[in-house]
């Protein structure tokens, strides 16, 4: 009897969320229809990237399997140049790079296994790498890490103090942290682990220009962007939100971790940075078999860099990744008739 009325209730709760189903999308006041464009690349040479980044002249695919971990392409050509950081516990190996971004020409790429936050620039034909060793704890764990600058970093993960965010300096230690979790009435008292847990962004850009910091989640649909012009006193400038994550506590004695409900909505894949808008590339779907997991977004949101909701674009398929280079909008996806992967871009002065 109560496996029977647990059911029952689930099944209402799940009835109720597909009525009163809120999405992102209606909260932009306008629609933008935009052309499309296919660019020629060597896609023989992409691997399975699980991250894609724009620097200088040059797009970096980041693997987590096969080593080197990142292959480099000359996007004015689409021609493969190379591949570097070879993987492994050594000095200059890297394990899994869980975040990209860049600052003064140069590649930062965050290692999470070994805590490290690795810079690459290219000189000539030579690859040049430094690396940061970033402070942590079994109760200050960074997952994700991109730079503000030279000698500032932030960081997204396991913070004690049940803060979204934490600030690094160049020699890798704790400046400050900053940001609440969004507060979900229906999940009061969340464990600083339930939240590093739920609330992992996929998108974590910087606008260097506007000093401004954009975070879209990965689950639920989130966008927040935080003013870093104090950088020991970062301040919220707008937080959009239309639904929460949905998720449970699954934690062992051993370890700690949370696990989605059908319920729960797809949100970021990927922000990218334009001199106008922060552009979110989106989902906002819920998985129609529980066991399946959304893989990509069909839909761009724009926002200008006060977090405002400007407008949308809805794309001809879904794309995984998302990057911008000075001119275009980068999209990485696959083809609907080969799964081959394509690459298509979006002229900036169209959006």
């Amino acid at each position: 009897m109560k496996v029977f009325i647990y059911s029952l209730f689930w099944g209402l709760v799940l009835s109720s969320c597909t009525k009163s189903f809120v999405s992102m999308c209606d909260l932009f006041p306008e629609s933008l229809k935009v052309e499309v464009h296919k660019s020629s690349f060597d896609v023989d040479s992409i691997r399975k990237p699980i991250d894609m980044y724009y620097v200088d002249g040059k797009l970096f695919m980041v693997d987590m399997y096969s080593s080197p971990l990142v292959t480099a392409f000359d996007w004015t050509t689409g021609k493969y140049i190379g591949r570097f950081a070879n993987r492994g516990q050594g000095p200059h190996e890297y394990l899994w790079f869980s975040a990209a971004s860049s600052f003064d020409g140069k590649l930062g790429l965050y290692d999470e296994n070994k805590k490290e936050f690795a810079w690459f620039s290219y000189e000539k034909d030579t690859v040049c790498c430094s690396s940061i060793e970033l402070a942590h704890s079994d109760k200050m764990f960074p997952f994700k890490v991109i730079a503000l600058s030279n000698e500032y970093f932030v960081a997204t993960g396991l913070i004690e103090e049940n803060k979204h965010f934490v600030i690094y300096n160049k020699e890798g230690q704790k400046v400050s942290v900053f940001g609440d979790y969004p507060k979900d009435d229906s999940k009061p008292g969340c464990s600083y682990q339930d939240n590093a847990f739920a609330y992992q962004p996929a998108g974590m850009v910087y606008n260097a220009k506007e000093k401004v910091f954009a975070v879209g989640e990965r689950d639920g649909q989130i966008a927040m962007f935080y003013d870093m012009s104090d950088i020991s006193h970062p301040k919220l400038l707008k937080q959009n939100v239309a639904s929460y994550p949905q998720f449970v506590n699954s934690s062992t004695s051993t370890s700690s971790s949370v696990s989605f409900l059908r319920e729960n909505v797809s949100g970021f894949f990927g922000m990218a940075v334009t001199d106008k808008y922060c552009v979110g590339l989106f989902s906002g779907k819920q998985s129609q078999n529980g066991d399946a997991y959304i893989t990509g977004g069909d839909k761009l949101l724009l926002f200008d860099w006060k977090g405002n909701p400007v407008k949308m674009i809805v794309l001809p398929q879904e794309y995984s990744m998302i990057t911008a280079s000075e001119g275009q909008l980068i999209l990485l996806g696959t083809s609907p008739e080969t799964s081959d992967y394509v690459i298509n871009t979006i002229n900036i002065y169209d959006l």
